[in-house]
């Protein structure tokens, strides 16, 4: 997907500009008249500056502030609290002013005339296209307090599995970080001591510890051009990450890492499952659903598939049938959505993919950091036989040099 710059006018002919990632101009254009505007121009975003700026962050709000102000907001709609109301005392328990400022901003629209969906989408740094076509299907539908209890469940869900995650690496990070450390203080002030010795004995260090031994020269001496390094090339990584071609290799790279990769899919097809049932039994059309998913899904890999997926249905396939001939989808899935069409029990169906996977994940990541451990033994004994090497061998070849 690449991203597009827009300007566009209101139905009072007020002036708004932009940014929006798509696959075309003709999405683009498709998605604000959607909104209720009526778009003048869109360009294709092609500057550094731009991609710069997309790459750091601004203001950006936090998935726990979201989530508080959507079970909050769920709230106030079911008691019967006119929308802005509740949105004027949500602005007033906002934590963070950014938060607060663009609740504020949402409430002056409404008032103006605007539709809740569409006050929404006018900030899509805050909320996603799934939240936004959640809501106005809530709004269509006549069930904006059920839109918006499904939308905190999800981001709970998702909010769950990152905490997850994050305490299953936990572990092994830090061991291999532990001996980096160690053997970064080996390099620097305890290598240098034996290259001191064997000057002396007029003596030719072993390999292992000349190496360790230059390392930690070079840091000691150019410390300062590594963290530069470091920093460019992570930037520049962030960076080249937005240019289309290089997300989907990278993208598609993860899903075929050993032990990760298997995680990383499931994990994927958990969101894409959760989402694309959120969409469906919320009255969200299908084509639109997968349309939505592929931008939401977070794998730029798995989002093509899905939009061949979209592609073959907007043909008039099944939803089935691309789905069996690609590899990323398992048959399992493929089989329930062949169930699901013919049933018409395709919301049912999806409901129950999503809890399939909710179980797969909830596994993977419990066994994750049992999957680690061979990787880490590997990694561990590889650094602890170099830092045994560097630091033995030496004493070993001093004694035989003090017997001569």
């Amino acid at each position: 997907m690449a991203t597009f710059t827009y300007r566009a006018r209101d139905s009072a002919g007020l002036l708004i500009t932009g940014s929006m990632e798509a696959e075309a101009q003709g999405v683009v254009a498709e998605r604000l008249l959607q909104s209720g505007y009526v778009p003048t121009a869109i360009r294709k975003a092609r500057t550094l500056p731009h991609q710069i700026a997309r790459a750091v962050p601004h203001g950006r709000i936090r998935a726990e502030e979201l989530i508080l102000f959507t079970r909050q907001f769920e709230t106030l709609v079911r008691a019967g609290v006119p929308l802005l109301e509740s949105l004027g005392t949500l602005a007033k328990q906002a934590r963070g002013r950014a938060f607060q400022q663009v609740v504020l901003r949402m409430a002056r629209d409404i008032e103006a005339g605007a539709m809740l969906s569409e006050a929404m989408g006018k900030h899509p740094q805050v909320f996603p296209e799934v939240f936004v076509s959640t809501i106005r299907a809530g709004e269509t539908g006549g069930f904006l307090d059920l839109a918006l209890e499904r939308l905190a469940t999800l981001g709970e869900h998702e909010l769950e599995t990152r905490a997850r995650i994050r305490s299953a690496t936990r572990y092994p990070i830090f061991v291999v970080l532990a001996i980096g450390v160690a053997l970064l203080i080996l390099m620097t002030f305890v290598i240098p001591k034996f290259a001191l010795l064997y000057r002396a004995f007029r003596a030719t260090l072993p390999l292992p510890t000349r190496i360790a031994f230059t390392v930690g020269q070079a840091l000691q001496r150019f410390w300062y051009v590594g963290l530069l390094l470091v920093v460019a090339g992570a930037g520049g990584f962030r960076l080249a990450l937005h240019l289309p071609w290089i997300r989907l290799w990278w993208d598609g790279l993860k899903l075929r890492f050993p032990v990760l990769g298997p995680v990383i899919l499931k994990l994927t097809l958990s969101r894409w499952a959760h989402i694309l049932s959120l969409l469906v039994r919320s009255g969200v059309p299908i084509l639109k659903s997968l349309e939505v998913v592929a931008r939401a899904v977070g794998n730029a890999a798995v989002a093509r598939s899905v939009l061949a997926v979209a592609g073959a249905v907007e043909k008039g396939r099944s939803l089935a049938e691309p789905m069996a001939r690609d590899p990323l989808f398992p048959p399992l899935v493929v089989q329930m959505m062949a169930v699901g069409e013919k049933t018409g029990e395709l919301e049912t169906l999806l409901l129950k993919v999503s809890e399939h996977y909710d179980r797969e994940t909830d596994y993977t990541i419990r066994n994750l950091s049992t999957a680690l451990e061979p990787i880490l033994l590997v990694v561990i004994g590889a650094m602890v036989l170099f830092l045994a090497l560097a630091v033995f061998l030496p004493m070993w070849d001093m004694v035989r040099l003090i017997k001569r």
